[in-house]
């Protein structure tokens, strides 16, 4: 029988709703679990956090206590990015819980290959082949580069092939947002990602931008395109010398013919300085010229996981409309109108997770709720304005810059009414708001623009309302200041 880390069990039955059926894998900090959903019958994914790994027994009690809360932190996030990056290369976020003291997300089953074994079993691949499993996972990648969030963790283990050939980027685990007032669950002196594709910032334990994973990309893509990787163990030098100094052959070097631009791009991607790669927009305008288009034959020899069929046949990729994630005490999408009394509480909730710096669930629900607020309530009722605020503080402050960014700007456009001193005061603030969530985007002229005209508004203003204004233009102008000083914390 099967038996989980914490105790799990094969028939377990997890939140009421999902049967254990077999454990499918197993990592340093977690477990993932085939199960069944008794609701609609349709196979999940459970991943639960491992609280027994061997790293967490070889630390002291205070030490594994800390680390347990780290870890619990990242999952938490993990399910906070899954719940947003909405893409088909990306396993969609069912369900979260906690399950005998230790947190839980169910996601979509991904039944397949994963790029290492696929290599494995099938490299070298032919030209056509590599560039149709780079383009759907720069495709993919492309989705959580626009939060903007740092996947930390790309490798060939990492990538699936499932069944009908579609290539899903997996394990957002140590994944990141980008922007302002993001949490760390990094321990000093730990550095993330995996031996062999950590670019060379990774590898300093410098703050990783998202031209980290175009580095750590770029490595898989040379094992894609070369049949091996550009760099391996040798006598005189080890990996980590070779990636922080060295740089890689041309992969045309080892098989022949890739073409003069592939060779650039990858050459480009493995640059030392990550301000010299290219953007994963950019990566993928190339991998997208050389990937199979619709009508195209399919290869030779024949593939069980065919990462060329979803572009030969785009028509025929199944689409599944992505499940509500449930939530406990947030009302129901189905119920035939809010509750303002739950909606207050939810409030509260989410005051009391920004307060403490950790806006985590309540947030997220009353951002899920907000437009559905607006259209019941109509844009005067104060509890709608309170609930879209709150919404996009807490979740600029969890990193989701676009989300929050959308909110402020709603709220700028259809809740603030009159224009007196408090209004133009508040669209002041608003605008910063949206300029500064805008710069994890690169977006620093438009930031500059805000900043101006936010001073003049100030000037018009009496003392109170001007100081509030003031005091955010500074925020923002403090960011744009550290940006331009900084442009390795650019967007990448």
């Amino acid at each position: 029988m099967d038996v989980g880390s914490q105790g799990t069990r094969k028939g377990e039955i997890i939140g009421g709703r999902y049967r254990l059926t077999e454990s499918i894998g197993k990592g340093g900090m977690a477990q993932v679990w085939r199960a069944t959903d008794l609701t609609t019958g349709r196979d999940a994914a459970v991943k639960f956090l491992r609280p027994d790994s061997e790293d967490l027994h070889q630390l002291n009690t205070h030490e594994r206590r800390a680390e347990l809360d780290m870890l619990r932190a990242r999952f938490r996030r993990e399910g906070i990015l899954l719940g947003r990056l909405d893409h088909p290369g990306i396993p969609e976020l069912y369900d979260q819980g906690s399950h005998q003291g230790m947190p839980y997300l169910v996601m979509r089953l991904v039944t397949g290959m994963t790029l290492y074994n696929f290599l494995a079993h099938h490299a070298p691949l032919p030209l056509t082949v590599a560039a149709a499993a780079a383009a759907q996972a720069a495709d993919a990648l492309a989705c959580a580069h626009t939060l903007p969030v740092v996947h930390r963790d790309l490798k060939p283990q990492n990538i699936m092939i499932s069944d009908e050939g579609v290539v899903a980027l997996l394990d957002f685990g140590i994944a990141k947002p980008l922007g302002m007032g993001v949490t760390q669950y990094t321990r000093h002196g730990s550095t993330l990602g995996s031996r062999g594709y950590q670019a060379p910032e990774q590898i300093l334990e410098k703050e990783p931008t998202t031209r980290a994973d175009v580095y750590s990309f770029g490595c898989v893509c040379y094992e894609l395109f070369a049949g091996r990787a550009p760099f391996v163990v040798e006598e005189t030098k080890g990996l980590i010398e070779q990636h922080l100094h060295q740089a890689p052959l041309p992969p045309s070097l080892f098989s022949a013919g890739i073409p003069e631009a592939l060779d650039d791009l990858m050459l480009g991607m493995l640059a030392k300085d990550p301000e010299g790669r290219p953007t994963v927009g950019e990566v993928l305008d190339v991998l997208r010229s050389l990937a199979p288009r619709p009508g195209d034959p399919e290869p030779r020899p024949r593939l069980r996981h065919d990462p060329t069929a979803p572009l030969r046949f785009p028509l025929d990729r199944p689409s599944e409309r992505r499940p509500k994630v449930s939530t406990v005490s947030a009302p129901h999408a189905d119920e035939e109108w809010l509750d303002a009394r739950v909606v207050e509480r939810l409030c509260e909730a989410a005051e009391h997770e920004i307060q403490e710096g950790d806006p985590e669930d309540a947030v997220r629900r009353l951002g899920d709720l907000a437009v559905r607020a607006r259209v019941e309530w109509g844009s005067r009722r104060p509890l709608v304005r309170r609930v879209w605020e709150l919404a996009a503080e807490g979740l600029r402050l969890a990193g989701d810059c676009g989300g929050a960014a959308r909110l402020y700007h709603g709220i700028a456009a259809d809740l603030v009414h009159g224009d007196g001193p408090q209004e133009r005061a508040d669209l002041a603030i608003l605008r910063l708001r949206v300029a500064e969530c805008r710069l994890a985007f690169g977006e620093i002229e438009a930031a500059i623009g805000a900043i101006e005209a936010a001073g003049h508004v100030a000037a018009g203003l009496p003392e109170p309302l001007a100081t509030r204004v003031e005091e955010v233009r500074h925020e923002v102008d403090l960011d744009v200041t550290e940006r331009l000083a900084d442009p390795g914390t650019a967007q990448g």
